[in-house]
Parts: C-alpha cells; sequence; structure tokens
C-alpha cells in the first residue's frame, strides 16, 4: 500500500504540489482576512465563537462525533462526484482553496482572540485532527483531478475505463474513510480541549 501510494504521487507529483500550493494560499488568505475584519464584525465573531464554545459538549457525544464525521465524509463526497465530471477540476480546486481559507481563518481568529489559551486549543482542536484531513483533502482532490483528466483527454474507454473507474471509486472510499476517522478525531479532541480549557 505505501509503495502504490508513493509511485502514485511521484507519477502525478505536479498536481498534489499544485494542490497542496492552492491549500497553503486558501490558508495563508483566510489568516490575512482575519486582520481585514471590520471592527463590528471581529466583534460579531467574537461572540459567536464564545457561543459556540460554550454550546459544545463537555462529555463524549455521539451525535456531535457523528456530525462532525458526516461533514468531512459529505466534502468528501462531492470531491469524488466532481471527479467524474470533466469540467469539475476547477471546484475541487475551490473546495481545497476554501477548506485552506476556513482552516487559516479559524486559527488566526482563535489565536487573536484567546491569546496564549487559543494556541492550546488550536494545537488540540484543529491542527493535531488536520494531520490526518488534510492529507485525506489533498489525496481524494487529487485522486478527482486524475480521473477528470482522464476523462477529458479521452484516455480511458470499455473495460479500461471501468478499471480505472473500480480504482478510483475504491482509493477514494478508503480515503473517505481516513476523512470520517478525521472528523471523529476532531469532534473528541474539540469536546477535550473544551474541557481543558474551561470555556
Amino acid at each position: 500500500m505505501r509503495k502504490m501510494l508513493y509511485y502514485h504521487i511521484k507519477q502525478y507529483w505536479v498536481i498534489y504540489l499544485t494542490l497542496s500550493c492552492v491549500f497553503l494560499a486558501g490558508g495563508i488568505f483566510g489568516a490575512v482576512g482575519v486582520g481585514a475584519l471590520a471592527p463590528e464584525k471581529s466583534e460579531d465573531l467574537s461572540k459567536f465563537l464564545n457561543k459556540l464554545l460554550n454550546d459544545q459538549p463537555n462529555m463524549i457525544n455521539t451525535a456531535f462525533l457523528q456530525q462532525m464525521a458526516k461533514d468531512n465524509f459529505i466534502i468528501m463526497a462531492g470531491i469524488w462526484a466532481l471527479g467524474l465530471t470533466v469540467i469539475g477540476t476547477p471546484l475541487v480546486y475551490l473546495i481545497v482553496f476554501t477548506r485552506g481559507f476556513v482552516l487559516g481563518f479559524t486559527m488566526a481568529f482563535i489565536l487573536q482572540l484567546k491569546k496564549l489559551v487559543g494556541l492550546g486549543l488550536v494545537v488540540m482542536t484543529i491542527l493535531f485532527p488536520s494531520i490526518l484531513m488534510i492529507p485525506c483533502l489533498l489525496l481524494g482532490a487529487g485522486l478527482a483531478t486524475i480521473f477528470s483528466f482522464f476523462l477529458l483527454q479521452g484516455k480511458t474507454n470499455g473495460d479500461v475505463l471501468k478499471k480505472d473507474f473500480f480504482y478510483y471509486c475504491a482509493a477514494s472510499l478508503l480515503i473517505s474513510l481516513g476523512a470520517v476517522a478525521a472528523g471523529v478525531l476532531q469532534g473528541y479532541f474539540s469536546i477535550v480541549g473544551n474541557r481543558f480549557f474551561d470555556f
């Protein structure tokens, strides 16, 4: 499995490098966007964040974990569906950029609002689960882009198309399961972080 992944990334490294740059650009724009907020918008978001933290469960809540996992699965399913279309690639890149933007904005805003406590919260509830989620996102987006290019270039037809479609679906499913696991981790560490920092 590791060798297959290594050769796959090595073969399509340009696509994955591009996706990584798009994600990073989204994160940078998101972080910079915090500084561009008007005072009244920043105050509204501060109230919303505090309410969100206060409303989070303090004990392990199955429904909450399921919702986090479901959200990640929906994102991955959307990327998979876009890969089945010839014109879906720009939207895949837009999703990757948006996820980077949300991540960068959220981390920067929490750090600005909660200072040192925010740093601990960011590490525990965002960065740790992202170690799994970000690779899943980039791999899913890469597979969708590659399959979409195959369709666009007309390189696959008949039995070959069925084989590629099967591999695409199987790989996407495995990656989606990883994203679901990342969602559960994020939910779990959000609860732990909420209790640890006493919000």
